[in-house]
Formats: structure tokens, C-alpha cells, sequence
């Protein structure tokens, strides 16, 4: 090949990549933009707010009954409430006052510099003092992976505001504790759940996070222990586990209810992983007569 052939060639994608680049990023800015309800939100009525809770102002979700009993919904790994709505909609729709907060950095919940993101113990410390500006004295959560392992946190450092504790979807499998692991196993079950994916949430979700505070909030993710933490939970604790969970294991999610004081264990047949989205109605009657304060165990079936 002739030189300047070459150097055409090495102009053009030199160009192209430049395109692809400016491309990505006016969509990434225009994803971090988009608002925090949707139309559709409005209209079934879930409202948006925005409280001052210590240092941080923490945005939240709340549908339901006022007068209802109270469940805190809490998200996953750099997703926000946004992908908690289908859970507060059936919750509402059996009485229950569903609130479901976006944890600082994540969301709208916006925290200071983009490279920050919060330890699980600050994230836990900061549900405590919303639910404290919330006027919530005590109430039943529900959490989703990561948002189990602040939960956990928050039932052993404030005791007094956990009534009863839903952890679906617990990470991370003490025998699995990587990166490459834990991004292959959330492959496969986007691959389950791509009928009813929660992709395009997530991706609006990821760009207000930004790329720094993602990979942080993985490597924290990853190194945390939530077995050690498990044995110190004294409130009622169903774990729900989705036999097609290819993120959290049977066994694994077994063995931690076994270091439960007071501990249940609960399988959805067919649900994967994002449960609280895909399977939001098997979801609310798989935990009804927990949250309802009785205490039964065993298989439902969607």
C-alpha cells in the first residue's frame, strides 16, 4: 500500500472513531438528563421528592396508602428506585405506603465530585438519617442484590428502625467474590431477562452515576462480607431467591439464611435476578404474609 493511502486511511478512522466518540458522549449526557419520573410514572401515580437528610438531599419515590404500613424499597448497584416502581405499584396496590429512596450518588440523589461513592456503611448511615427526616420510626425493607448488603448493614448499626427485613437476590456469593465472575453471571441473566429487560433503565441509571462511581461501587460490591454481618440481624429476615438466579446461587443463598437468627428462606420458581422488575406481582404475594408479620415459609409458584 502507498504511503498516502495509508495516511488516508489512517485520517478516516482516525475520524470514524472521533465520530463514534462524539456520539457516545451526546448520548451518555442526554441519558444523565432524562428525567426522574417518566409520564407514565406520573400517571400511575408515584410521586417524586426531595428531602434533606444530614448532609445529603436524597430524592424518593412513594406511592400507596398514607395511612398504610410502611415498606422501604431499596436498589441494587448503581441503579436507582427508577427499576423499584413495578415492586411499589403491586406493594401499593395491596395497602401499603412503598417508599424508595435513591441512596446518595446514584440516581438523583446527586453527591459531590463524580469520582466519590459512598461506603456501604455511609450509604446505610445515610438511609438511616432519610428514614430520621422521613419521620419513619420503624418499617419492613425490601432490597434488591447490593441494596441487601446496605440493609444488613443498617439492621446491625440501627437495630431499631428494621421491623422485618426482605433480602432478595443477596450478594455476593462468598465463593464467587470477582469482577469477572460477577459480570458474567449479570451477562447470563440479562440474557433471561431480555423479554422484560430493565436494560434502558439501567442505562439512564449508569450515566447519572458516571463510570467512576460505577466501578467503585463494584469494587465495594465485591470486597464486602455480608456473611460476617448476617449472624448480628435480630429482626425476622425472609430471604426470596429466583431458582433461574444466575447471579446469586440456590446453595449460596441457603447458606446465608443459615447464619440467620431468625431467619426464612423463600423460592420464586422461575424468577431471575431483577425480580422486583420482571416479576413484580409474584414478587409482592411471595412476601405478603412475611410483611404481614406471619411467618410462613416454602415455594410459590408464578
Amino acid at each position: 500500500m502507498k504511503r498516502s493511502s495509508r495516511n488516508n486511511l489512517t485520517w478516516i478512522l482516525a475520524g470514524s472513531a472521533s465520530l463514534c466518540a462524539v456520539a457516545g458522549y451526546r448520548i451518555y449526557r442526554r441519558l444523565a438528563r432524562m428525567p426522574a419520573l417518566s409520564e407514565n410514572s406520573l400517571q400511575l401515580g408515584i410521586k417524586g421528592e426531595y428531602i434533606q437528610a444530614g448532609p445529603w438531599r436524597m430524592f424518593f419515590r412513594s406511592v400507596g396508602d398514607l395511612d398504610g404500613p410502611v415498606v422501604v424499597l431499596v436498589h441494587g448497584l448503581v441503579i436507582s428506585s427508577r427499576y423499584m416502581e413495578p415492586l411499589a405499584l403491586a406493594l401499593a396496590a395491596n395497602g401499603y405506603r412503598v417508599l424508595a429512596p435513591d441512596l446518595p450518588g446514584y440516581g438523583e440523589s446527586v453527591i459531590g465530585s463524580p469520582r466519590s461513592a459512598l461506603s456501604i456503611q455511609s450509604l446505610s448511615d445515610a438511609l438511616f438519617l432519610w428514614l430520621t427526616a422521613m419521620n419513619v420510626g420503624k418499617a419492613s425493607f425490601i432490597g434488591n442484590s447490593f441494596g441487601c448488603q446496605v440493609l444488613t448493614m443498617l439492621a446491625v448499626r440501627h437495630p431499631a428502625v428494621v421491623d422485618r427485613l426482605v433480602l432478595q437476590g443477596l450478594t455476593v456469593d462468598a465463593d464467587a467474590r470477582n469482577l469477572f465472575t460477577q459480570i458474567s453471571r449479570a451477562f447470563l441473566n440479562g440474557r433471561r431477562e431480555r423479554q422484560r429487560s430493565s436494560a434502558d433503565i439501567g442505562r439512564v441509571d449508569y450515566a447519572k452515576a458516571g463510570p467512576w462511581r460505577a466501578l467503585t461501587s463494584m469494587y465495594r460490591l465485591i470486597r464486602d462480607r455480608v456473611e460476617t454481618r448476617l449472624p448480628l440481624i435480630q429482626a425476622p429476615c425472609l430471604i426470596l431467591q429466583g431458582t433461574r438466579d444466575p447471579v446469586v446461587p440456590t446453595p449460596w443463598a441457603q447458606r446465608a439464611c443459615d447464619l440467620l437468627p431468625n431467619g426464612q428462606f423463600r423460592l420464586l420458581e422461575g424468577a431471575t435476578h431483577t425480580m422486583n422488575y420482571v416479576y413484580p406481582f409474584s414478587f409482592a404475594q411471595a412476601v405478603a404474609d412475611f410483611l404481614d408479620g406471619d411467618n410462613h415459609s416454602g415455594r410459590i409458584d408464578k
